[in-house]
């Protein structure tokens, strides 16, 4: 189980993560997710069902279902992975990422997607690497970049939003 602490602008408050990924077979898999905010006791959490597929073209593709206890919303989920890698050693690459969140109650959808360049810097001092991100949410229009120190992670995003994650 991979558990973290977490801290953003937008929240000003200090959540507790947890998440597992339970494979079922080959290709089916649970994915869970649960936080609890430390402030005020309250918990929430995703369950996803969904199933990996391995086409040639694409990095990753998945499909599936899922629940947001927070929202209280049952969607249908399409997401696929792209990575382009721009040096052979595969440290600098172009990753494109898009999804689509289908609800079947309200016959709503909601598509998501970005592109980053990633850049990994293994052994940036002894014992630490190092991984730079810069991207674009064309959806919600927004630039961000992401910096990741083995247990420390950055996300900043030019409209002054930002948060810390810290892997247990």
């Amino acid at each position: 189980m991979d558990t973290s602490i977490r801290y953003s602008k937008q929240h000003k408050q200090l959540f507790l993560h947890a998440k597992e990924n339970l494979l079922i077979d080959d290709s089916f898999f649970l994915k869970v997710h649960g936080k609890l905010n430390t402030y005020t006791g309250e918990a929430n959490g995703t369950a996803q069902l969904k199933r990996k597929f391995l086409p040639e073209l694409l990095t990753a593709f998945d499909m599936g279902a899922k629940y947001d206890s927070e929202s209280r919303e049952f969607t249908y989920d399409v997401q696929a992975k792209k990575t382009l890698p721009i040096t052979d050693s595969g440290l600098l690459s172009v990753d494109i990422k898009g999804g689509y969140n289908f609800n079947p109650w309200s016959k709503s959808g909601k598509p998501r997607g970005i592109v980053e360049l990633s850049y990994k810097i293994f052994n940036f001092t002894e014992d630490q690497d190092l991984r730079l991100k810069i991207g674009y949410n064309p959806f919600q229009r927004k630039p961000y970049f992401q910096v990741r120190e083995n247990n420390w992670t950055l996300n900043v995003d030019l409209n002054g939003d930002w948060s810390v994650v810290y892997d247990l």
